[in-house]
């Protein structure tokens, strides 16, 4: 099959909303494209003039503003991912890939594992952002939780393309773990600092 690309710097993850500004002729001619024919294109990161293969396609859910010279502002959801295989010769301004699925292996599902990942990424959500922190149960996640918790873990644009690139529900989990656990630590002693400010220099017992 084959997909128009948008190459960004950036990875998106399938079921995860993303919300765009799309003010470049091409890419203004992808999008009306795919509004009109109810078309996905395809988002592969892009860092120093390399192109990733394995990038996410996505359809627009929601147009948020039109403006008069034709820029958008919408609203854009990961589906699936892909495997880019080539650039083909089109007519189009925008670059058009041959792409294949990318699905995950056989295997375990990592749930056992989710409970821990679950409880170390709120608790880092919660001392991020505040009480009332957008959290997460189990019941409120799909099939492949990793790729709803990946955007707000604090992981680099590399290790989020890592994270993409892994076939498999339970490494990707593994992925999470570790590095949770790893930022956990300093998240907490930077919280213990804000609140030595906060109390003007002392700690309260």
């Amino acid at each position: 099959m084959t997909l128009g690309l948008f190459p960004l710097n950036l990875v998106l993850f399938p079921h995860v909303r993303l919300p765009l500004h799309i003010f470049e002729p091409r890419y203004k001619a992808l999008i009306n494209g795919c509004l009109e024919r109810g078309l996905e294109f395809g988002i592969n990161l892009v860092e120093d003039g390399h192109l990733h293969p394995v990038g996410c396609a996505a359809r627009v859910v929601e147009q948020v503003k039109r403006y008069p010279d034709g820029r958008l502002d919408i609203v854009i959801e990961g589906t699936r991912r892909f495997r880019l295989l080539e650039l083909v010769p089109s007519e189009m301004p925008f670059a058009v890939g041959t792409v294949e699925d990318f699905p995950d292996e056989q295997g375990a599902s990592g749930v056992p594992l989710l409970e821990t990942v679950l409880e170390r990424y709120n608790r880092i959500v919660t001392l991020v952002y505040g009480i009332g922190a957008p959290t997460f149960t189990t019941d409120q996640l799909t099939d492949t939780p990793s790729f709803e918790l990946a955007p707000k873990a604090g992981l680099s644009v590399q290790q989020k393309q890592g994270l993409l690139e892994t076939p498999s529900e339970e490494a990707r989990l593994r992925m999470l773990d570790g590095h949770l656990n790893d930022m956990l630590p300093s998240i907490i002693k930077a919280e213990n600092i804000q609140r030595i400010i906060r109390n003007d220099g002392y700690m309260r017992r």
